[in-house]
């Protein structure tokens, strides 16, 4: 048995608040891997040994375009190259990498999406419309140019390849019965899917989409609009860095949802000459929907991700992994399957909350395997002890486990880099272990790294935070 894909999620490379991003002192982004990165990429390659090569997944929001300029994710993700493909080094996965994108980079999607149609028309067909989403299982058809165009700035890549998929990305195996499915994780998650929920509340419908398409056909729109794409939004999208600062304030959070819909229902009045009053069904008016709307998204959703800081899933959550495993997905598991899959893995991030569990899931025989990756953010001044990160490994006979790699540090200490699985015999978290622990000096050194990033990063926040509340003490008093 030998570890064939290496899933990453979350890097979120080019925002300041990413572990990976390596920025000079003056806030510019730098030369060359940071400190974590070139430690975290030295503990793989111990790791992995003379294996061959597995194939790197990046499971969504790795380029953090949501809130990070074009050019500042570019040259992070280059960080990413010199680390993984160093020029004159060994590789440390293949190089071809597949890309799943999530909320913060859809917008890679729509690109490719807009080179898929074109492509076609260059080749004399017309399409009825841009693809809505890709075949789980098989290699993806479609290519990531950007990422494709930043490997071609390492002269010694030109080889490469990204294929992208989305929303979802699997592998299959007949013989065994296994299946993996990887997804970003965003519609486990009810925000985003806003506009399905829109639809049912004004067609008395079910609000939950029963296939892949219907969903990213209902809701691809409104992630653009949301997150994907305001690092290039000028003023306003650095204004949008402080939304994760705002959400953890109730107070905060209530006045920015209030005033967004004040804004979008007087701008539909006075530039389109729509009036927010006027009912749209039983005497809901175009108003009360806006507001509702932005309270979902800015407020009540804030509300909820503060609440979820202090555990990895609640009831809401699991009843959402639920529907999206047990109708969407295996709706198109059916269609691309002859047969469903024995025993089922599926992989997330999204919420930066690494965990490795089993699900009962109506429509399947056995739990599933419920893995996922956590991030390499730090959402707040520092960690809380359900944060953390994690890297999931897949195996050639579709075994999965997670490399644990760091949470909030407890009394000083950060736990040591380890492996674990959901709960199933596996082969491949006792064969991981051992190269894990024969690695262990690297891992520790990894460990210490992170420790102090994730220290210093805290203390810079809470100087911040200080400074603008004497900041406010002090024009108050004025």
């Amino acid at each position: 048995m030998s570890i064939r894909h290496v899933v990453l999620s979350d890097l979120h490379l080019g925002a300041r608040d990413s572990l990976l991003t390596h920025v000079h002192g003056s806030g510019e982004i730098a030369e060359g891997p940071s400190e974590v990165l070139a430690a975290f990429a030295n503990g793989m390659r111990e790791t992995l040994g003379d294996d061959p090569k597995p194939q790197l997944v990046l499971l969504g929001d790795a380029l953090d375009l949501g809130l990070s300029p074009f050019g500042d994710v570019s040259k992070s993700f280059l960080q990413l190259l010199d680390a993984f493909y160093p020029e004159g080094g060994s590789d440390l996965f293949e190089r071809e990498i597949i890309y799943i994108a999530g909320n913060h980079d859809h917008h890679l999607w729509r690109i490719a999406q807009d080179n898929g149609f074109l492509s076609a028309l260059e080749s004399g067909q017309i399409p009825g419309d841009l693809d809505s989403v890709t075949n789980i299982f098989g290699t993806p058809s479609h290519r990531c140019r950007l990422m494709e165009s930043l490997f071609n700035h390492r002269p010694h890549l030109t080889d490469a390849s990204v294929k992208i998929a989305y929303p979802n990305w699997g592998l299959s195996d007949n013989a065994t019965g296994r299946a993996v499915v990887m997804h970003h994780g965003h519609y486990l998650d009810g925000m985003y899917r806003a506009l399905s929920n829109v639809r049912g509340f004004l067609g008395d419908g079910n609000p939950l989409p029963a296939t892949m398409r219907q969903l990213e056909q209902e809701n691809g729109p409104w992630i653009d609009f949301l997150w994907s794409d305001l690092g290039s939004a000028g003023e306003i999208g650095n204004e949008a860095g402080s939304l994760y600062g705002t959400m953890l304030s109730a107070g905060a959070s209530h006045d920015f949802a209030e005033s967004i819909a004040r804004r979008i229902t007087g701008g539909l009045h006075a530039k389109l000459g729509i009036n927010p009053k006027m009912e749209l069904k039983y005497g809901i008016t175009l108003d009360n929907l806006i507001r509702a709307g932005v309270d979902l998204t800015a407020g009540r959703a804030a509300e909820r991700q503060r609440d979820g800081y202090g555990h990895v899933l609640g009831e809401d959550e699991i009843e959402d992994i639920g529907w999206y495993l047990g109708t969407p997905l295996a709706n198109e598991i059916r269609r691309e399957l002859p047969d469903m899959p024995r025993e089922l893995s599926f992989i997330f991030g999204h919420t930066h909350k690494p965990f490795q569990d089993e699900l009962l899931v109506d429509g399947y025989n056995v739990p599933v395997g419920i893995f996922n990756t956590g991030g390499w953010v730090l959402d707040e001044p520092t960690l809380m002890p359900v944060q953390g990160c994690a890297a999931m490994l897949v195996s050639d006979e579709l075994e999965v486990a997670s490399l644990r790699l760091f949470n909030d540090p407890t009394d000083g200490t950060i736990a040591p880099v380890r492996v674990e699985g959901s709960g199933r015999l596996s082969r491949l978290v006792d064969q991981a272990s051992e190269a894990v622990d024969a690695a262990s000096a690297h891992w520790a050194d990894f460990s210490r790294i992170v420790h102090a990033r994730i220290v210093e990063e805290a203390d810079k926040r809470v100087r911040q935070m200080l400074d603008r509340s004497n900041e406010q003490v002090r024009e108050a008093a004025e």
